[in-house]
């Protein structure tokens, strides 16, 4: 493996496994985002190292993606898998199970970029006892989550201080749309530094097809109305607002 790469670069997702299996729980769009983000950045001539905490004893510790990209699994707490709301009392072990990894191999990362807040604390941790540089994508905001669920969880105000913090002191923060950017400013913080760099389309996996010639292929009457959900069945993703709506139309 090709570890001579002067440029190196430390992505952290600790709840979303980039080498899982999509569709699994807690295995969705962040964890395709961070595998091809790494991806991209190793295609540039980057060395990336992806981080992620281990919840299963036969998980491999390591897994390489290309000859600059790999995962490497931390263990955080029990092996075994933890809800996302549960995992904040874990990150001290992550963080010393990352700094032994980096002493280990001879390694201090000087790039950083993390991914949900629970890994932007990991991140603050680092650059605070390394001073690593610090990039940072939300996914989603507390701030915006918590005003549309009935039950609030007690982590919420730890989430929002940390999200708030992380807004404020990164080097940088990503925003994927200029919505979730204006969700920043009005319900976190007005200070920062925010970029917007929009989510990529794999176009080798999805492209144009006429519509006729799809339908004909696949059996559906030209006339037919057709509605098409891409994502997993999870109660969070709001299928059962696309089902009603479509009652409705």
């Amino acid at each position: 493996m090709n570890l001579a790469t002067e440029q190196r670069i430390a992505l952290i997702s600790v709840h979303g496994d980039p080498a899982i299996e999509i569709g699994k729980e807690e295995a969705g769009g962040q964890n395709v985002y961070v595998r091809h983000v790494g991806e991209a950045l190793a295609e540039l001539g980057w060395q990336v190292d992806m981080f992620t905490r281990k919840v299963n004893v036969e998980q491999e510790d390591i897994v390489w993606h290309s000859p600059n990209c790999r995962t490497i699994r931390l263990k955080a707490g029990n092996v075994d898998f933890v809800p996302r709301d549960n995992i904040f009392g874990h990150l001290p072990e992550f963080v010393d199970n990352f700094l032994k990894f980096q002493e280990e191999n001879g390694i201090t990362y000087p790039l950083i970029h993390t991914n949900y807040w629970l890994s932007s604390w990991v991140g603050m941790q680092l650059r605070q006892k390394q001073g690593s540089q610090l990039v940072h994508t939300y996914h989603s905001l507390g701030a915006v989550k918590y005003n549309t669920v009935k039950t609030v969880p007690l982590i919420a105000s730890t989430r929002l201080a940390i999200e708030k913090q992380v807004l404020e002191t990164a080097q940088r923060i990503v925003a994927t749309s200029p919505q979730e950017q204006e969700h920043m400013r009005t319900l976190v913080s007005t200070k920062g530094n925010i970029d917007i760099v929009p989510c990529g389309t794999d176009i080798e996996r999805f492209g144009r097809v006429d519509r006729k010639s799809a339908r004909a292929e696949l059996g559906i009457n030209p006339e037919t109305k057709l509605v098409m959900y891409v994502g997993r069945f999870d109660p969070r993703k709001g299928i059962e607002t696309l089902v009603r709506a479509v009652g409705l139309s």
